[in-house]
């Protein structure tokens, strides 16, 4: 009678034994870090992909282009904003509505030189099939142009002629010349030359801004653009004149937090664009990421990053990523400067993360991250800082060791 009990029960122990939901805890399969980083971003509507500020870190990049692979693929992440000049992601998006089909090349052109390198390959045409899919939005968050790029080369031809009269060619001459920075004894470079072309693009603007002028998706573009280029030239006039104006050697934030702001700026006004709310990924580096850098002991505790402002307005809903190493070397992006990283110190947070463990990485979540304390570390431009780090970023990944990017040839 036992024997036959146990013959009947045989089926549903073997099924308990080979299910790893029924299987006892210490059996479970362990979480890899890709897979943790991926749950805790999963619900989230922004996550803020970071980076070290000089942009040089391949195995941060390589893992960034899977995370972005997988967030799009696994949790319905449908917009990819990155830290590069809007300009031509909105010309891509006019393109777009034109019905043309937007080329690779045009897509790695917008992201800028910053990352041409073999590790961001494979995102290149992952973004393009999907901008023309129609399944992701992709654009560009700063104001700054970029060199080689479609803002640097096309965009004054086509932007100058909205304006009128004698004001089109006078404002055409100056800015294909700053554009190409041309400038020699005849034309030399002075104080009035921003100044100048500021004004041409508040003209600009203002003319976009008319009633009416913007009625069609791409003049919507336009105007965008002139702001940005207002937004940027103004900062280039005023820290020109606050520069003059103070002692030799003066740190000055103003730069820095206006940028972040019109970074900001440009998020909330491209998210706006959808009817619908979005899953945005941001990807730029952890110091624009930052929740808060108040917290630090050092002069960066004076700025006020995109991440703050993000922060306020969408609370739990976004998460900042923040990536770290424990020795290594990495590179000053599209520079071609390399420099080596010293390993990491023994009370560092890399260090007391990497002590004991085996794997080639390390992810602490928020609750490790608050559990540890501050700590002196080394997330945003691999210069130790003492934060208590929780408050800066909601994770962090460590590599144990980072590399160098490969360029791409020229």
């Amino acid at each position: 009678m036992r024997y036959l009990l146990f013959l009947l029960l045989l089926p549903l122990l073997s099924g308990c034994a080979s299910n790893p939901r029924s299987a006892p805890p210490h059996e479970a399969v362990a979480l890899s870090d890709a897979d943790r980083i991926v749950r805790d971003l999963c619900d989230k509507r922004l996550a803020l992909l970071g980076e070290e500020s000089h942009h040089g870190s391949a195995r941060t990049l390589t893992f960034k282009v899977e995370l972005t692979r997988r967030l799009v693929e696994e949790c319905q992440f449908d917009t990819f904003f990155i830290e590069t000049g809007t300009y031509d992601f909105l010309h891509i998006q006019a393109l777009l509505k034109e019905g043309q089909t937007v080329s690779e090349d045009r897509v790695a052109s917008a992201i800028g030189p910053m990352w041409a390198n073999q590790e961001m390959t494979p995102l290149i045409p992952f973004l393009a099939e999907r901008i023309n899919a129609g399944t992701l939005v992709a654009g560009g968050i700063d104001d700054q142009i970029n060199r080689g790029t479609y803002a640097q080369r096309e965009m004054t031809r086509e932007l100058i002629p909205f304006l009128e009269g004698p004001r089109q060619a006078e404002c055409a001459a100056v800015i294909e010349r700053n554009m190409s920075w041309q400038y020699d004894e005849a034309h030399p470079y002075t104080p009035e030359v921003p100044k100048f072309i500021l004004g041409c693009w508040k003209d600009l603007e203002s003319v976009l801004s008319r009633p009416g002028a913007a009625a069609t998706p791409s003049a919507q573009g336009q105007l965008q653009m002139a702001r940005n280029l207002v937004r940027f030239v103004t900062r280039e006039v005023t820290e020109q004149s606050r520069a003059s104006a103070q002692p030799s050697g003066t740190l000055d934030w103003f730069g820095h937090n206006d940028r972040d702001r019109s970074m900001f700026m440009n998020l909330e006004w491209l998210l706006s664009q959808s009817p619908t709310s979005r899953k945005a990924i941001v990807w730029l580096a952890t110091v624009h990421a930052a929740r808060d850098l108040t917290v630090l002991d050092t002069d960066d505790r004076h700025r006020i990053p995109v991440g703050a402002y993000v922060h306020e307005k969408f609370g739990a809903q976004a998460f900042v990523l923040g990536f770290s190493a424990g020795s290594g070397s990495h590179s000053l992006g599209g520079s071609g400067r390399t420099y080596a990283l010293e390993p990491a110190r023994a009370d560092s947070l890399e260090g007391e993360a990497l002590s004991g463990h085996t794997s080639d990485t390390r992810y602490l979540d928020g609750s490790q991250l608050r559990a540890l304390g501050p700590r002196v570390a080394r997330p945003l431009s691999y210069s130790w800082t003492t934060a208590p780090w929780a408050m800066v970023m909601d994770g962090l990944l460590i590599f144990r060791e980072e590399t160098l990017p490969h360029p791409l040839p020229r």
